[in-house]
């Protein structure tokens, strides 16, 4: 399949045909800054995963060390809550995923596309479509559209 509009994966993934209710919008970088505008229009909950992150820290601490698991975690614990809506626009992960290692950030994108299954609410994840090198690797990438959960 073609990779798909953005407005096209959100309906495809509220509808929960697929058995993972994740997508990818490689972001275009003239929308960096408008996620909320975009969530809005798109009747979704807009998510700044790092903001989201960092509210999580124990009192006093400032920073948190990043891994793989930690990156999953913080995504199924954002699917499996209860929101404003059953879909979440995620965005700043490109800024978490920056600080992992290669090896890693390709586990997270594989567990993206096979995990999830059942969980409250829907996530589309937006990265800047100019950071390549932090999107998956072309073979998994092909499986993302494939699976029509690109746009």
């Amino acid at each position: 399949m073609a990779q798909t509009d953005l407005e096209t994966l959100v309906e495809y993934l509220r509808r929960r045909t697929a058995r993972t209710h994740v997508g990818l919008w490689l972001m275009p970088l003239n929308r960096i800054g408008h996620e909320a505008e975009i969530a809005v229009r798109l009747g979704v909950q807009a998510l700044d995963i790092g903001n989201y992150l960092h509210g999580k820290l124990p009192t006093g601490a400032d920073f948190v060390r990043l891994s793989a698991q930690k990156v999953i975690e913080t995504l199924d614990d954002v699917a499996s809550s209860i929101g404003q809506s059953d879909c979440v626009l995620v965005y700043n992960l490109d800024l978490l995923l920056s600080g992992i290692k290669d090896e890693e950030r390709q586990q997270i994108w594989l567990d993206l596309f096979n995990r999830f299954p059942g969980r409250a609410r829907v996530l589309l994840i937006a990265v800047p479509d100019t950071a390549t090198h932090l999107l998956p690797s072309e073979s998994l990438h092909k499986k993302w559209q494939d699976d029509s959960r690109l746009a």
